[in-house]
């Protein structure tokens, strides 16, 4: 009788411990799923794979609610914003390298798009150069590549 007890225990023992590594296993794979939905909605849509989303979510083998309803969570939404911001400063620091490419070779509109954005950064850091304001050496770029020189209220005067 006692050897059919501990029989049974140890049989129980064993259905327990293997719930406890499928549910391991089921959470492990809502992880997966869940960053490879973030990575999918912090793709630029003209660049997913696949390009319906329904099809993603099909893919991943989730219902559309608990796709919508876990991908809405503040903490999933707020990683998807950061990769988007990394994105965009990696992008702007290119954009940026050659707009001052193309103001250096002389475009009058690349020159004006990037005091702007100098001057934009300017009074947002409040950067001075040599004791003086960089809007002054703004204005001095400006009015040598004719461009509309900016005052220091941000309103704009005809040079």
């Amino acid at each position: 009788m006692q050897e059919e007890e501990t029989q049974i225990n140890e049989e129980v023992s064993s259905d327990n411990s293997s719930r406890k590594e499928s549910s391991v296993d089921f959470v492990a794979n809502k992880e997966d799923w869940i960053e490879k939905a973030i990575e999918y909605e912090s793709t630029p849509k003209s660049l997913r794979v696949p390009k319906e989303k329904g099809e993603f979510i099909k893919s991943l083998g989730v219902a559309d609610r608990t796709y919508y309803y876990n991908i809405g969570k503040l903490e999933n939404k707020k990683r998807i914003v950061k990769i988007w911001l990394n994105e965009a400063l990696n992008d702007g620091n290119e954009i940026l390298q050659k707009l001052a490419e193309k103001a250096k070779s002389g475009d009058m509109k690349a020159i004006e798009l990037y005091m702007k954005f100098v001057l934009e950064l300017a009074e947002n850091l409040d950067i001075k150069t040599d004791g003086r304001p960089i809007i002054q050496i703004v204005n001095q770029i400006a009015t040598k590549y004719e461009a509309t020189p900016t005052t220091s209220d941000n309103s704009t005067r005809q040079a």
